[in-house]
C-alpha cells in the first residue's frame, strides 16, 4: 500500500511539472505578427459576409470573417478621415486636440498628433516590433518652408496655393518617423490632396512641380481638384497596386531579414475613398457600378497580403485587424458621373446595411463600420461578438496582450477589449460610454443600446456653457438600428443622464469607468 501511495503521489508530481511547464511553454510563446489594415470610405454593408444583400463580392473578407472574428457594433473614433485615425493611433478622441470637435486639416496643416504622446507604432516599437506603415498617413506633416511667416497661414488654409514657399526637398518632420514607424510609405492625405506624392520616411520621392492642368496631359487622369501640386509618376491607376507591392514587401523584407522579431504593419488603404478608379481588370465585376468594382479591387489586394502571410508560414501567428475608418460617402454627392458611388435605388445595393446615415454624420452608418478580427493560433473561426468597441480600443488592446502597463496619459479614451478577443469576457460593452461627433462639430452619446445625439453645442465649451440650447434626440438601437423613432419623451431621465455624461467626458479629459 505504500509504495502505492508513493508512487501516486509520484505521478501526481510529474503530472503537474509537465502541466506547469505547458503553461510556462505557453506564455513564452512567440508573441504575433500584428497587421490593421484600415479601408477608407467603406460601409458596414461592402462586405458580402456582413450583408446578404450586397451586390459586391467579397471573397477575401468573407473568408477573414470566416476564419476569425467579427464585432457586430465596432465604431470609428470619429464619423470621417482624421478623428477616426486620430483615435486608433492613439487611442484619444480628436475633439480634445487644438482641432475641437469637426476640425479637420487643410492640405499642408501642421502634425495633430502632439509631441511627446504615445502612439500604437510607440507601443509596438517599444516592445520591439519591426513598424512599418503603408498607405493614407492624414494626420499632418510639418513641411520646412522658405519663408516662416506663413506658417501660422499654411496651418489653417485649405486652399494654399503658394508651393514655391514648400521646400520639398528637405523631410518633413512630425511625421509617421517620428511616431513609431521605423519605416512608412504612401501618402499625407487622400489620394488626391495635396501634396500629391509619394512619401517615404518623411520624405517625397519625388518633388511634386506639375500643376493639375500639367498632369492631366500628362497623364491623361482626374486629380479631384483644380489646385493640385503633383509629382511626375503619381498616377491614380497605380496608386491602390503600389501600396498592395509595398505592404506585401514590408512583411517578406521584415520576415527574412529579422525572422525572430515581430512586425506590426498598418496598412492604410486608400480605397473606396473617392476618386473611385478601379483598373481595368475590375471594372464590371460587381452589381455595384464603379464603386462596387473599387470595393472588389480592395478585397484582391487584402487576398494578396492574406496570401503572402500563408506563403511565409506565419499566418497561424498573426493577429490581423480588418475595418474602415468611417462609413461610405452620401450618394447624392456631385462627383463626376464616372466615379459616382452606386445608388441603392439603381443598384439594389446599400453600403451602410439599413443604417441611417453616411460618413460624417452622428447616425450609425457614419461611424458603424465592418470590424474583422483573425488570429488562428488564439480566436476560435466562425464567431461573432455584440460587445461595443471603439478604435481608442485597439492601442491598449495591444497593450495588454503585450503585458505592457500604459501611464496615465497614454489612450485616455481606450479600454482593452483583449478578453473579447479571446473569448474570455464578451459583455455589451467595456465603457461606461463612447463619444460619437459630427463632421459639423455636434455629438452623440451610446451607453448601452441607447444612443443620445445631442444638437446645439458644437464645441467642447459650448457642451459645458447652460446658455447653448440644446435639442435631443434618443434612439433604441436594439429595437430600431435605422434610428427612426425618437424616443427621448419616453426617456426623459435617460436623456437627463446621458447628456451628464458627456459633460463628465468633457471635465475630466479622459474616459469616466
Amino acid at each position: 500500500m505504500r509504495r502505492l501511495i508513493i508512487t501516486l503521489v509520484c505521478c501526481f508530481m510529474l503530472m503537474s511539472f509537465i502541466e506547469s511547464a505547458e503553461l510556462s511553454a505557453a506564455d513564452q510563446s512567440p508573441r504575433p505578427n500584428v497587421v490593421i489594415i484600415l479601408a477608407d470610405d467603406m460601409g458596414l454593408g461592402d462586405v458580402t459576409a456582413l450583408n446578404r444583400q450586397s451586390r459586391i463580392p467579397t471573397p477575401h473578407l468573407d473568408k477573414l470573417a470566416r476564419q476569425g472574428l467579427v464585432f457586430t457594433d465596432a465604431h470609428a473614433a470619429g464619423s470621417y478621415c482624421v478623428p477616426s485615425r486620430y483615435g486608433l493611433l492613439t487611442g484619444r478622441y480628436m475633439w480634445r486636440t487644438r482641432l475641437g470637435s469637426g476640425g479637420n486639416l487643410a492640405n499642408f496643416a501642421g502634425t495633430l498628433i502632439e509631441p511627446g504622446r504615445s502612439t500604437i507604432a510607440n507601443l509596438m516599437q517599444d516592445a520591439g516590433y519591426q513598424t512599418g506603415l503603408v498607405g493614407k498617413w492624414h494626420q499632418g506633416l510639418d513641411w520646412k518652408l522658405h519663408d516662416e511667416s506663413e506658417r501660422e497661414q499654411i496651418r489653417v488654409d485649405p486652399n494654399y496655393q503658394n508651393f514655391k514657399n514648400i521646400d520639398f526637398a528637405a523631410p518633413a518632420i512630425k511625421g509617421p518617423k517620428d511616431f513609431g514607424f521605423a519605416y512608412s510609405f504612401g501618402t499625407a492625405g487622400s489620394a488626391e490632396m495635396n501634396p500629391a506624392a509619394w512619401i517615404e520616411n518623411n520624405r517625397v520621392t519625388v518633388i511634386p512641380t506639375l500643376t493639375t492642368e500639367q498632369a492631366k496631359k500628362l497623364h491623361g487622369e482626374w486629380f479631384g481638384r483644380d489646385d493640385n501640386i503633383i509629382a511626375a509618376g503619381y498616377t491614380m491607376d497605380r496608386l491602390v497596386p503600389t501600396l498592395s507591392n509595398k505592404a506585401c514587401e514590408f512583411v517578406e523584407t521584415a520576415v527574412r531579414t529579422l525572422p525572430d522579431q515581430p512586425f506590426f504593419l498598418y496598412y492604410a488603404m486608400t480605397t473606396p475613398h473617392n476618386p473611385i478608379v478601379p483598373n481595368q481588370e475590375f471594372v464590371g465585376k460587381s452589381e455595384a457600378g464603379t464603386y462596387g468594382d473599387f470595393v472588389v479591387e480592395l478585397d484582391h489586394h487584402v487576398g494578396r497580403l492574406l496570401s503572402k502571410l500563408d506563403e511565409l508560414g506565419i499566418a497561424d501567428n498573426t493577429l490581423l485587424f480588418f475595418t474602415s475608418d468611417n462609413g461610405p460617402v452620401d450618394r447624392t454627392r456631385g462627383h463626376p458621373q464616372r466615379w459616382v458611388r452606386g445608388d441603392t435605388h439603381i443598384y439594389g445595393h446599400d453600403s451602410t446595411s439599413d443604417c441611417r446615415g453616411w460618413k460624417g454624420g452622428l447616425e450609425e452608418g457614419g461611424h458603424r463600420v465592418p470590424f474583422l478580427v483573425r488570429w488562428p493560433d488564439k480566436i476560435k473561426p466562425g464567431e461573432w461578438c455584440s460587445t461595443t468597441i471603439v478604435f481608442n480600443d485597439v492601442l491598449p488592446t495591444l497593450a495588454e496582450m503585450l503585458n505592457v502597463n500604459l501611464d496615465s496619459n497614454t489612450a485616455e479614451d481606450g479600454v482593452s477589449f483583449y478578453p473579447a478577443l479571446t473569448g474570455a469576457a464578451r459583455p455589451v460593452s467595456f465603457h461606461k460610454a463612447i463619444i460619437h461627433n459630427h463632421h459639423n462639430g455636434t455629438f452623440a452619446v451610446r451607453q448601452g443600446p441607447f444612443k443620445l445625439i445631442i444638437k446645439g453645442p458644437k464645441t467642447v465649451e459650448e457642451v459645458l456653457d447652460p446658455r447653448v440650447p440644446v435639442k435631443y434626440q434618443l434612439y433604441d438601437l436594439d429595437k430600431d438600428i435605422a434610428e427612426s423613432t425618437d424616443v427621448s419623451d419616453k426617456h426623459p431621465e435617460k436623456v437627463k443622464q446621458m447628456h451628464a455624461i458627456m459633460k463628465q467626458y468633457v471635465k475630466a479629459g479622459r474616459r469616466q469607468d
